[in-house]
């Protein structure tokens, strides 16, 4: 049996998945839940094999919560992530804090059934877009010079003399460039371009 609890502030949405995934012979439901506190606990105290999860939780970030996790479980379930849009990014960084699946909300409850079989046999569900695409087109050329220059130490103001824009233009593109990769600030933008072999 494969044992499953499903996080989803929103009540209905929540009951719909309950009702469909506890129709699988295979499937066995340990809870479900609206509140992050309710999930903790069912999570330190029973055994659960893979945790369905909505990323957008009135209370927390899905991200925050699986961090909280982390930390505090100690057998941490294989998780599945719902989001209701999908951004390229966002599903990197699910990556990185272990999620095992990011699918969109509107993904049929076939697709979220057999998701949850290919899961709990240790494999990772990642979207062929994602495999395919050239992950370059989520900055702009200009954008990925000024990354180089970051890279090669050069101040904002000297970015700006090297390609010929306002300083001004320059404070904005690395801005967007931060937005985008989800960091705080210059070093961590070099750091993450650097993971995602953006240079």
């Amino acid at each position: 049996m494969i044992k499953i609890a499903i996080i989803d502030d929103h009540e209905l949405v929540l009951q719909g998945v309950y009702e469909r995934l506890k129709k699988e012979d295979k499937f066995e439901i340990i809870g479900a839940f609206t509140d992050v506190p309710d999930l903790m606990l069912c999570l330190k105290y029973k055994q659960v094999d893979i945790l369905v999860m909505d990323l957008m939780l009135k209370d927390t970030h899905g991200f925050d919560l699986i961090s909280k996790i982390n930390q505090q479980v100690k057998k941490v379930p294989k998780i599945i992530l719902l989001s209701g849009f999908y951004e390229e990014l966002l599903h990197k960084r699910a990556m990185e804090l272990g999620v095992k699946a990011f699918l969109p909300k509107e993904t049929s409850y076939e697709i979220l059934i057999s998701t949850i079989y290919n899961v709990s046999n240790g494999n990772n569900v990642i979207p062929s877009t994602l495999l395919e695409k050239d992950t370059n087109i989520l900055l702009t050329e200009i954008e990925i010079k000024v990354l180089e220059l970051i890279a090669e130490e050069y101040s904002n103001e000297k970015i700006a003399k090297e390609l010929f824009i306002s300083r001004r233009t320059v404070d904005n593109h690395v801005s967007n460039i931060c937005s985008k990769l989800n960091v705080m600030g210059r070093v961590g933008a070099v750091r993450e371009a650097i993971k995602l072999k953006l240079i």
